[in-house]
């Protein structure tokens, strides 16, 4: 009688479970509900770096990326020099490379709802003209978090450096940015309002990184602003306030393994109470 109530037990459990399995893998969003990409040292190998907007006379302005092994906030950081004439350049940098790329595909990991993000900026040199004479009036250049999907950049916030910090590094930190926060950037290095990422179930895989921007209106001459980003940090959330939530993956195993040590309890009680009974 013991070992039939026992076994329906058991096999009421085991159902429950299944149940409990099937609800977790058919959950709309898959992905964790937190997932954190972070570099601080800026791995040449790990970065692509491409200039995907130029409005200056016969497009000659030119960028040079280059990862300072001091100096940062601490250490490690990645530099840019941006020379230009008149007009406007736009460059990317993706952590596109190596196992550890920024890169998500909500349609196959999981949508998301918002992003946090953070890094450090400083400005440390301005030249006017360029390439080596410094600069006696202000120069700044833009920051912004860069957002890679379809064969299209979207950024967000601008966030400025210059030269009025004295190449002081500057904290950036920004919190709640839904795939509205971002608009995608024509050829003419607009923004395009309402033209957004997809970061819903339905979306195509996103590779992140960071966007810069400088221009100016001296014809014939060149300038160029030198400036330097650390501690990027990114957080993508799932969820309206970023409770964590485990993959299905986990969940489901997590699930099997308290149901198999809840079966394995149940038996070693049994065993228990049939061979060593309670006297």
């Amino acid at each position: 009688m013991i070992a039939t109530k026992l076994l329906h037990g058991i096999r009421g459990s085991i159902a429950f479970l299944m149940l409990i399995v099937v609800q977790v893998a058919s959950t709309e969003n898959l992905s964790a509900a937190v997932v954190s990409f972070q570099d601080a040292n800026f791995n040449p190998s790990d970065w692509t770096s491409t200039k995907y907007v130029d409005t200056t006379p016969g497009q000659v302005a030119t960028f040079v990326t280059t990862t300072m092994t001091s100096g940062g906030f601490p250490g490690s950081y990645q530099q840019v020099l941006l020379t230009l004439r008149e007009g406007l350049i736009r460059t990317s940098h993706l952590r596109a490379s190596g196992a550890s790329a920024f890169k998500w595909n909500p349609s196959t990991q999981g949508a998301f709802t918002f992003v946090d993000y953070s890094f450090n900026l400083v400005m440390t040199n301005y030249y006017n003209p360029a390439p080596n004479t410094p600069a006696s009036e202000a120069g700044a250049v833009g920051y912004a978090l860069l957002v890679s999907q379809g064969g299209q950049f979207y950024i967000a916030t601008t966030e400025i450096a210059n030269t009025a910090q004295n190449k002081q590094w500057i904290s950036i930190s920004r919190t709640n940015f839904t795939a509205s926060s971002f608009n995608r950037v024509n050829s003419n290095g607009l923004q395009v309002t309402g033209d957004n990422p997809n970061f819903s179930a339905s979306g195509s895989e996103i590779t992140f990184g960071y966007a810069m921007g400088v221009s100016h209106g001296s014809p014939g001459v060149f300038k160029a602003t030198e400036s330097g980003i650390d501690n990027y940090a990114l957080t993508l959330h799932n969820g309206d306030n970023g409770a964590a939530v485990p993959e299905p993956a986990t969940a489901t195993l997590t699930i099997l393994l308290f149901g198999i040590a809840g079966v394995a309890s149940a038996k070693r009680k049994h065993g228990q109470s049939k061979d060593n009974p309670v006297r």
